[in-house]
């Protein structure tokens, strides 16, 4: 399927070309298309991608100011991957064939790798985020000396995953052993070869009970592993539903850990409460939260406003996943007011020059660190706590990997 999109894609890029150039100067909107999991498995990571939209797309239609193409109408569009790489895939080559000016995409590495695979294919500007920049990079055989030409990526890396899961556990001091969940996909792959050293380093041992077989998950046999290892503390990397069919079947086999903090799952307050018991501390990487010190070079807005206006308009609690939704279309606007001219040529230049501000920090691709056509943003430790609504909040409790973070909570195990 991912062959056939990518071929397809390759097919319509010389048409694509020679129409946008006729069409360069002739003042027609910009087309930014964000491929988004919006229903399935993986919804709960598109629900901020739907915000967003919504936020920007009339705005941008009425028009944008740029350095060198006057004022230009961008047209926002929105499309659902429904959690399948191989729709993801399908998506990108059709928008490839229709002449899209950039993609946009975000969710894990089965929706940004396939849709950056078709877009470099392409010739279409792509930015992607929310993925482990090494799950990104690498999973699609990226050369560290040539990088790639039209496709970038931004977020932490699985040194930040690493790094603020073993500080977490360290400070907990439950003992030396540490359980990890590592499903047989991308994600788990990169995960389990990044943890091991950085638990070491903290005099910490990992203790993995065999892979988790998405095709045939067993969820037993993995608690029962962990139990019968007397494992207090857990990490790992799973999908919201996959994180709650582990807790249940943990239960149903008396396997109470004291401290759990699975990636993925772990970023939504929804997960966290069908998780919640008593003596059991909740905690997660932050990759953004309203403690944040950075502001929008669009609209100027700071993270805490964001999160403000997110829960003002949709009755929910903020989520992690809204700054990297609001910081992608973010990016691709001041892109837009950049380029010299409406080509995908023309925007890809931009993407490569462009210094943006961001709720999730600033960005650039302009260097090779960490890796090329990547930039990485910060990560700290947090922790899944009750406010006095009784309201889950993700609180940041240890900020040693990036001190410029600041602290909200004190990490407490026990009731939480």
């Amino acid at each position: 399927m991912k062959r056939r999109a990518l071929l397809k894609a390759s097919a319509a890029w010389g048409l694509a070309q020679s129409t946008q150039a006729s069409a360069a100067d002739d003042g027609r909107a910009l087309r930014i298309a964000i491929i988004s999991p919006n229903t399935g498995a993986l919804a709960a990571f598109g629900a901020t991608n739907i915000y967003v939209h919504e936020l920007f797309a009339q705005r941008l239609a009425q028009g944008l100011d740029t350095r060198h193409m006057g004022r230009r109408k961008i047209e926002l569009e929105l499309h659902d991957a429904a959690s399948s790489s191989e729709r993801a895939a399908e998506i990108a080559s059709a928008l490839a064939a229709s002449g899209v000016h950039m993609v946009l995409a975000s969710a894990t590495p089965e929706i940004c790798n396939p849709v950056a695979d078709v877009c470099e294919a392409a010739g279409i500007p792509c930015v992607t985020t929310v993925a482990p920049w090494q799950a990104w990079f690498q999973g699609r055989k990226g050369d560290l000396y040539k990088g790639f030409q039209w496709t970038f990526h931004f977020f932490v890396g699985l040194e930040d995953f690493a790094d603020v899961h073993s500080s977490l556990f360290a400070r907990a001091r439950l003992g030396s052993l540490v359980g990890g969940i590592w499903p047989d996909d991308i994600d788990g792959s990169a995960f389990m070869a990044a943890f091991p050293r950085a638990m070491e380093q903290r005099g910490l041992r990992l203790f993995e009970p065999g892979r988790l077989k998405l095709s045939a998950p067993d969820y037993k046999g993995i608690a029962t592993r962990l139990r019968d290892a007397r494992v207090s503390m857990v990490t790992g990397v799973l999908p919201p539903p996959m994180a709650l069919a582990f807790h249940a079947a943990a239960r149903e086999v008396g396997y109470q850990p004291r401290m759990l903090s699975l990636a993925k799952a772990f970023a939504f307050a929804d997960t966290v409460g069908q998780i919640d018991q008593p003596d059991l501390a909740l905690t997660n990487e932050v990759w953004w939260s309203p403690a944040w010190p950075f502001s929008s070079g669009f609209t100027s807005a700071s993270s805490a406003q964001v999160a403000r206006e997110y829960e003002t308009r949709t009755g929910k609690p903020w989520v992690q996943t809204l700054g990297f939704s609001h910081a992608m279309v973010d990016l691709a606007v001041q892109a837009v007011e950049q380029a010299q001219e409406p080509t995908r040529q023309g925007l890809v230049q931009a993407l490569r020059r462009v210094k943006a501000r961001t709720v999730v920090g600033p960005l650039s691709f302009s260097g090779r660190m960490p890796s090329l056509n990547v930039c990485s943003t910060p990560a700290v430790g947090g922790q899944w706590l009750k406010n006095a609504q009784g309201r889950w909040v993700l609180e940041v409790v240890d900020n040693t990997r990036s001190p410029f973070i600041p602290v909200t909570a004190e990490l407490t195990l026990g009731q939480t």
